[in-house]
């Protein structure tokens, strides 16, 4: 198996309370031949969540034997629990043509861009700092002390925009779904992502 190829490897990050998940589910109903990189983290699940769809739910100890053999693309410390990619997440079986979505936070996006350079990276913005701490207060899973901690590292992680080839305001879902969706349509048609063999058959 190899690691992606010509098939896009798509980031969407940004700080915590963005949307980013939520665009993410969009995007995999929307658009064919696309499927999610399923990370491993260390902490629990939460209401509604499946272990081994929206992540894989692990103990640290296994967490940090994978950091040991190296089996991850990135992993980061968020808030006191541990979130990875394993590399296997971005393997293809040969003949299969399927974009690889990744929704990761921006320490681990950073990682990303330094060892897959072909990544495709978008940064989501919310609609404006006050929304964004009425949704991380709404979560309803954090004290108010973790709340405000939340905020002030997502201010400071909106400071990394410019590492990203898009940007993306999340001002309203549909709006922010039609923008990830024309990336994603544009990239995929850029000749540099196209094979011979679709040329020539």
């Amino acid at each position: 198996m190899s690691v992606v190829g010509k098939k896009l490897l798509i980031v969407v990050s940004g700080p915590s309370g963005v949307g980013k998940s939520t665009l993410c589910r969009h995007i995999l109903q929307d658009i064919p031949d696309i499927r999610l990189s399923v990370s491993c983290t260390t902490r629990l699940p939460r209401p509604g969540e499946t272990d081994g769809k929206e992540y894989r739910f692990i103990s640290e100890e296994e967490f940090r034997a994978n950091i040991e053999a190296h089996a991850f693309a990135e992993w980061a410390k968020v808030y006191d629990r541990l979130y990875g990619t394993p590399w296997k997440e971005l393997e293809q079986e040969p003949g299969v043509h399927t974009d690889i979505l990744l929704d990761i936070d921006v320490q681990g996006a950073r990682q990303v861009m330094k060892t897959l350079k072909k990544a495709v990276t978008i940064f989501i913005l919310p609609p404006s700092l006050e929304t964004l701490r009425t949704r991380l207060a709404g979560r309803g899973t954090d004290s108010s002390e973790e709340q405000s901690r939340r905020f002030q590292k997502s201010q400071d992680e909106m400071k990394n925009y410019s590492e990203y080839q898009y940007t993306i305001r999340n001002e309203t879902l549909d709006q922010a779904i039609r923008e990830l969706r024309a990336v994603i349509v544009a990239e995929r048609v850029k000749t540099s992502h196209v094979e011979p063999a679709q040329v020539f058959r």
